[in-house]
């Protein structure tokens, strides 16, 4: 999954990781269980119950491979919808 952004990759990682750490912070993305982020890659790494997100930030975009388990793959388009909504708004 892609999603348009505007700026260089390393503005939209840091306003990506500052984002997620404030709600996680706030416990609003309680459905992530543990985030790793990779600073020098401009990356980050999401696990929760039944999923796992790649994230991966280059110039004008965010990319995001999303993997889930077998119990989420039949909503695995309402998840996409949901997950590209909540992007988009960290990223305006």
């Amino acid at each position: 999954m892609e999603i348009q952004s505007s700026g260089s990759a390393a503005e939209v990682y840091s306003r990506l990781k500052t984002r997620i750490t404030e709600l996680r912070s706030k416990g609003k993305l309680s459905v992530i269980r543990d985030i790793k982020f990779n600073d020098s890659g401009l990356s980050a790494q999401a696990i929760g119950s039944g999923f796992e997100a790649l994230i991966a930030c280059v110039d004008g975009k965010v990319n995001v491979d999303l993997r889930l388990g077998l119990l989420l793959k039949p909503i695995r388009g309402q998840i996409e919808e949901g997950l590209r909504k909540r992007l988009q708004d960290v990223l305006a």
